[in-house]
Parts: C-alpha cells; structure tokens; sequence
C-alpha cells in the first residue's frame, strides 16, 4: 500500500518520465520540421486501436464488473460534460471552443499515467481493477471523444458518421469478442499487436510536446478567421490559456468531487472504490490532442489543458492518496 514516503517513488518512476518523453516531443520540434498531422494519423489509425484490441482481449475482469465500471464512468463524465458546456455558454464561447474544452475535462488519463500510480498505491489488485477501469474509460473516450472533436466543425450527423470511420470502435468490440469467443489470434500476432500498442503511449506524449512546442513557437500566427468573434494573436492565445486551466480544474478537481458523491451509488469493495477515486482525478488523456489534431478542434486549447492538468497532478495525486490511505 501507499505511503506518503514513497511519493518520490512515484515522481521518479511516473511523473519524470512522462515529462521528459513530453519535453523530447518539444525538442524535436524545437529543432526539426515534423509533420503533426501525420503522427496524429499513425496514433489514431494503428497505435491507438493496437493498445485498445490489447487492453479489451486481455481484460482480467468479467464482462459483468466491466459494465459496472463502465456505468460510473459514464455518469462522472456526463457530469462533466454538463459542466463544461454550462460554463462555455456562461462564456460565451463558441461550439469548437467548448467542445475542446469538453475534451480536456472529460477524459482522464487513466492508462499510462494512472495504471502505475495504482499499481504502486494499491499493489496488484490495484493493476487488475485500474485495468478495468481502463477498459471501460476507452470505450467512452474512443466513441465519445471522437464525436466531441469532430462535431466542433461538423453537424451532428456528420460528426456521429466518423465514429465509425475510426478503427478504435472496432478495436473495442473486436478485441472483447474475440476474448470471449476464445479466438484471439495466435500468440505471435498478439505479440505484434502488442508491440504496437506500446508505442502508442510515447507517440503520444510526443505529439503533445509538439504541440506545446508549436504553441511557443507560433504564439500569435493563427488567423483571425479561425478565432471566435474574430479574435486572433494574444487575444486567441488568452482565450485558450483561460478554456484550458478552466478544464484542468474540471478534469482533477471536478473529477474528484463527482467521484466522492457518484461513488455512494455502487457498491464496489474498498479497494476498487479507492482505485475509481483516483482515476476518476486523474489529469487529461494525451489520446484527446490526437483527435483534437485530426478534427481541428482547438489543438492549442487541449494540449495546454493536458499540460496544466498533468503539473497540478503532481500536488494533486499526493493530497489524494493521503486522503484515501
């Protein structure tokens, strides 16, 4: 079980490493001329739907406790979702801008970043629960969280049609139903699946430090057609700054809070409640500023939520589990 004396674990062996893979992402852009767009591309159409098929064919939870998780994850991140657009319209902010802000606050991190975290707080049957709750998070987030970004453009029905263009869908069903059917492909193309899926998790924390690098590198060159009410230069780059520390402080601090009274309504058992907490406050997907970037939907905006989410995790995780321990 977790102590605070082994928070230094959790930076060193967490924490650091995500921050250096983001800064090698910043780097690269910093000094070469990569193409986002097509590193998206690879994220979204191979290595995301690999570590998805993975994750559904190797679930150890039955199908049951996964529908229950599933539930909860549904009813915290329509809270969210709620909140989020309340608070755009109550800014008068314009259907792209608060559906990139629904991304960064709805959608937790809760694979490569939470996985460890519960892994060290709760030992291993805090792996197996924070997998099950993996599981259920991507089958929202690999839906939901397409349609989000691609309807900041798009009209509804358009924006519901690429669903179902994306291969994470797929992923999701096909990996439960071959695990249920016993016909999973054989080992060495799991194997190969696998190795993708891998990869999937620095691509996109990668991508993230590209985009934060286009940030400081172009802070004012986006048109002011592409801002709303015209606003372009520092005035589009304050309104982004303001969207993404408003879904940062949804995403931990709203999460947390929906987690504590949503919570009351299942009957899970002491060590998975505790494990639903903490990924439930858990600081933005990374997986979001992909499809933000694939759907223009506000990329600025996600990725610096998914930035200033993931620092505050830092105090944030720490105060969590002193709560819970």
């Amino acid at each position: 079980m977790f102590c605070g004396g082994r928070f230094d674990v959790v930076i060193t062996n967490v924490i650091l490493p995500v921050f250096f893979i983001i800064f090698l992402g910043f780097l690269l852009g910093r000094l070469g001329k990569l193409d986002v767009k097509a590193i998206s591309r690879v994220q979204l159409y191979a290595l995301s739907p690999a570590l998805i098929f993975v994750a559904m064919a190797r679930a150890e939870a039955g199908t049951a406790m996964i529908l229950r998780v599933l539930l909860y994850v549904a009813l915290m991140e329509a809270v969210i979702l709620i909140l989020v657009q309340g608070i755009g319209f109550l800014m008068r902010r314009d259907r792209e801008e608060r559906n990139a802000m629904s991304l960064a606050s709805v959608f937790m991190n809760a694979g490569f970043y939470g996985i460890p975290v519960c892994l060290l707080a709760f030992g291993e049957l805090g792996l197996v629960y924070a997998t099950t709750f993996v599981v259920a998070a991507s089958i929202i987030q690999s839906t939901v969280g397409i349609y989000i970004a691609s309807a900041g453009r798009r009209r509804p029905t358009e924006a519901l049609a690429h669903v179902f263009k994306v291969p994470l869908v797929y992923a999701l069903v096909l990996g439960r139903v071959l695990a249920s059917l016993d016909a999973l492909p054989p080992e060495p193309f799991m194997k190969m699946i696998g190795l993708l899926g891998q990869a999937a998790i620095p691509v996109g924390l990668i991508l993230l430090g590209l985009q934060l690098e286009r940030i400081v590198r172009r802070p004012v060159e986006r048109p002011a057609a592409e801002q709303p009410g015209g606003l372009g230069g520092t005035a589009g780059i304050r309104r982004d700054i303001a969207g993404a520390l408003i879904s940062a402080v949804l995403r931990i601090l709203g999460g947390f809070t929906v987690a504590l009274m949503l919570i009351r309504l299942f009957d899970f058992e002491p060590v998975l409640r505790n494990v639903i907490i903490v990924e439930s406050a858990m600081p933005t997907a990374v997986n979001v500023v992909v499809y933000a970037t694939e759907f223009g939907c506000r990329p600025k905006l996600v990725a610096l939520g998914i930035l200033f989410a993931t620092v505050a995790s830092i105090l944030s995780i720490t105060l969590i589990l002193n709560y819970l321990t």
